[in-house]
C-alpha cells in the first residue's frame, strides 16, 4: 500500500512538471508563431472590411473621420462622409492613416428581437390550435 502511494504522489508530482512544461513550450511556440507572423498592416484590416461598412479613422494628425468605406486602392481608400445634407467623398491615404475602427449597426440586433418575438408567437398559436384541435 506504501508503493502504491509512492507510485501515486511521484506520478502526480512529476506529471505536474510534465504539463507545465508543455504548457511552457507551448507558449514560447505561439510567441514565436506571432513574431513571425505580425499584425496585420492597416492595408490588410481594411481589405478585410466589406465596402459600405461604417468606420472610425484616425489620422496621424488627429483628425477623425466617421463615415462608409468605400473603393480601396493601392494607395488608399476612399470615404463617404455626411456633411449636412450632401454626401463627400475623400480619398485618404493609407500613410495618413493612424488607426480604423469598425462599427456593427445596432438596428440589426433589433430585427433579430423581433423576429424571435413572431417566431415565438406563432409557436403558441400553433400549440393552442393542436391543443383544441385534440380536445374535439
Amino acid at each position: 500500500m506504501r508503493n502504491t502511494i509512492c507510485l501515486l504522489l511521484a506520478t502526480i508530482v512529476f506529471g505536474q512538471s510534465l504539463l507545465e512544461a508543455k504548457a511552457g513550450a507551448w507558449i514560447a511556440a505561439r510567441a514565436r508563431q506571432e513574431q513571425t507572423q505580425g499584425k496585420p498592416t492597416l492595408k490588410e484590416r481594411i481589405l478585410e472590411v466589406p465596402p459600405g461598412t461604417m468606420i472610425d479613422v484616425r489620422l496621424l494628425n488627429k483628425t477623425k473621420l466617421r463615415g462608409k468605406l468605400g473603393e480601396i486602392t493601392d494607395e488608399g481608400f476612399s470615404l463617404q462622409t455626411a456633411q449636412g445634407n450632401k454626401i463627400e467623398k475623400q480619398q485618404i491615404a493609407f500613410t495618413d492613416v493612424k488607426s480604423i475602427k469598425t462599427h456593427q449597426g445596432k438596428g440589426g440586433h433589433a430585427v433579430w428581437y423581433v423576429l424571435a418575438g413572431v417566431g415565438i408567437v406563432l409557436a403558441t398559436l400553433l400549440i393552442i390550435a393542436a391543443a383544441a384541435g385534440a380536445g374535439d
